[in-house]
């Protein structure tokens, strides 16, 4: 999910993941398939961080994710950077319909808005040039249609656009063998093949810092 909007940037810590990504054989998982039945409560998931555990794509997250709800004060400042970015979006943006913070990592805001259904969303996101040289640079906004649902105490989340899939796990409960991030990923119902664990990527982490050594 959110290879190009920015949200999950594995990349951008410094271990490329180009090699990840679905299976090109196994056919396409659609977000109609992912959403049939979908159960999300915006309260479920405020109360812990949450890890990635599994995904089909090629960036991940390392961090912590975190999940609050939108405060007034916070969608108005939101919505202040955005009428200095872009007014023409800031005018057409539903802000009442704002549901959900998610903050996948230090820089990275998205504004979940309602989109009709439960788990539906129109995402906002919000990410700062902390790496461009020049005085403060306004931040990249972007948005992307996302679906979430959680599962007993698992959450699936799906990009509309790209298709790509992330497993999530509270922090405290991330699976720890590799068959068992199989198995919770296969709870929330995504179809397996061209998917890795949060342990593959970790490995991957050690050993380009390995080489680098």
């Amino acid at each position: 999910m959110f290879t190009g909007i920015w949200i999950f940037e594995f990349v951008l810590l410094g271990v490329g993941l180009a090699r990840l990504g679905p299976d090109p054989e196994i056919r396409p998982y659609t977000c109609e398939e992912f959403e049939h039945g979908a159960r999300f409560d915006p309260y479920e998931v405020i109360d812990s961080m949450w890890k990635i555990f599994y995904f089909w794509a090629n960036t991940t997250e390392l961090y912590p994710i975190i999940f609050s709800l939108p405060a007034k004060r916070r969608i108005e400042r939101f919505r202040t950077v955005l009428e200095v970015v872009d007014p023409q979006l800031a005018r057409a943006v539903q802000w009442r319909l704002a549901t959900l913070v998610m903050e996948p990592r230090p820089g990275v805001q998205v504004m979940l808005m309602y989109s009709g259904t439960p788990g539906a969303f129109r995402a906002l996101v919000k990410k700062e040039q902390r790496n461009t040289v020049r005085p403060h640079p306004v931040p990249l906004i972007k948005f992307a249609d996302v679906r979430m649902k959680l599962v007993d105490r698992y959450m699936g989340m799906m990009c509309c656009e790209d298709l790509t899939m992330y497993a999530l796990s509270r922090l405290y409960e991330t699976p720890e063998t590799e068959l068992d991030c199989q198995k919770a990923a296969a709870k929330i119902g995504f179809p397996f093949g061209g998917g890795y664990s949060h342990l593959y990527a970790m490995n991957l982490t050690k050993r380009d810092i390995d080489d680098e050594l």
